[in-house]
């Protein structure tokens, strides 16, 4: 908020994000209009309010002062899904009053691909509690997997050092 903007310079006219329509195809528009203006981070993120309206812009205006520490929503390439869930719920509980549509819609767009992005889909959660708990079942089930592969090459492990010895 500290950086200043000249007189001189014109946001471009952006189309407005409302919460409903694709979020990722919006991010890209606006980053590709503030490029052509400036390369200037601070200002994007001063800006970028003024790309949305409705829903969208009563949840970024909801946001407490400071509360956004930066901007890497996405799951890391090497995140587990469990830690980009629990950092998203975290997030998400600091927001008053923010809708499920937005936070699904989000949650879509911040994860990598998978099963559990695709079990987002079919059908939507009816709650954030409905969310977590699913975020949680594909947690154990994948570690269920990672188990029972583990203890299957123990295995095969354990029957070529008996042949070895015999």
């Amino acid at each position: 908020m500290d950086v200043y903007i000249s007189d001189q310079f014109i946001p471009p006219e952006f189309k407005m994000y409302d919460g409903t329509t694709d979020l990722e195809a919006h991010v890209k528009s606006f980053t590709n209009a503030m490029a052509f203006r400036t390369g200037c981070d601070a200002i994007w993120c001063r800006a970028f309010s003024l790309s949305l309206e409705g829903e969208a812009l009563e949840w970024f205006n909801s946001l407490p002062n400071d509360s956004i520490e930066n901007s890497r929503a996405w799951q890391g390439k090497d995140e587990s899904l469990k830690a980009s869930m629990d950092r998203y719920q975290k997030t998400v509980q600091r927001v008053k009053n923010i809708s499920l549509k937005l936070v699904v819609q989000y949650v879509m767009h911040a994860l990598r691909p998978g099963l559990f992005k695709g079990s987002v889909y079919r059908p939507p959660p009816k709650t954030m509690e409905e969310l977590r708990q699913r975020a949680e079942d594909e947690v154990r089930v994948k570690d269920m997997k990672q188990n029972y592969r583990r203890k299957k090459q123990e295995a095969k492990a354990d029957r070529t050092d008996g042949k070895k010895e015999g």
